[in-house]
């Protein structure tokens, strides 16, 4: 598996009479970690769901592995987004939350027990496949949500704002192993923060 470059170009989107985003560009690198630090309600989040192709941008373009996405489903992408909270469905097992969006597409049974077998082994919580989330802590929960990604074939990361539910403790230990699988991976991640000291520890470039 390895990451795509993304590049969003002079990208706007409003929400009636507020402007999130006037005119965004930035460039992020294959295999890059790349943070977006700002406050609460600087337009983060929409950003990603623009590259997510959760929203359409009013204007401007989202390119990832060089090539214009706009149009282009989210599930045909290669990216999975990350919520805040996690979004798992809480009467699923484990196995069945990362498993949701294969089922949907209609991949054949074989190929998704195989890709969430793998998936749920590049995080460690194979043994806990047939766990619900309440049974879990948030940092396996937050681990639960990347292996549904890795499922996914994603080759880009979003995160948004992916340590807020966690303890102080909790959010350095699950930090270091983000970080480091998507470095195993070779995966692009665009991480949105408003944690200074957080973006300094995991980015390898910091937009501000």
């Amino acid at each position: 598996m390895a990451g795509a470059s993304v590049a969003v170009v002079n990208l706007k989107k409003s929400y009636g009479p507020i402007r999130a985003l006037d005119g965004v560009t930035l460039e992020v690198g294959e295999g890059e970690y790349f943070v977006v630090l700002g406050p609460l309600g600087s337009g983060r989040s929409t950003l990603l769901k623009c590259i997510a192709g959760i929203l359409e941008p009013d204007e401007g373009d989202v390119l990832i592995g060089g090539e214009s996405v706009l149009g282009i489903p989210p599930e045909k992408r290669g990216v999975g987004y990350m919520p805040p909270g996690y979004a798992l469905f809480p009467h699923m097992t484990v196995w069945e939350n990362v498993a949701y969006g294969l089922w949907i597409r209609g991949f054949p049974k074989e190929e998704v027990e195989a890709r969430v077998r793998d998936a749920l082994e590049l995080v460690g919580l194979l043994e806990r496949a047939h766990s619900y989330p309440h049974q879990l802590s948030g940092g396996q929960r937050q681990r639960v949500a990347l292996a549904r990604a890795l499922a996914s074939g994603a080759r880009v990361l979003l995160l948004d704002e992916p340590l807020t539910a966690l303890d102080a403790i909790l959010a350095l230990e699950v930090r270091r192993e983000v970080r480091a699988l998507a470095k195993d991976l070779g995966l692009t991640v665009i991480h949105v923060t408003h944690d200074q000291e957080e973006a300094m520890a995991v980015a390898d470039r910091i937009a501000v």
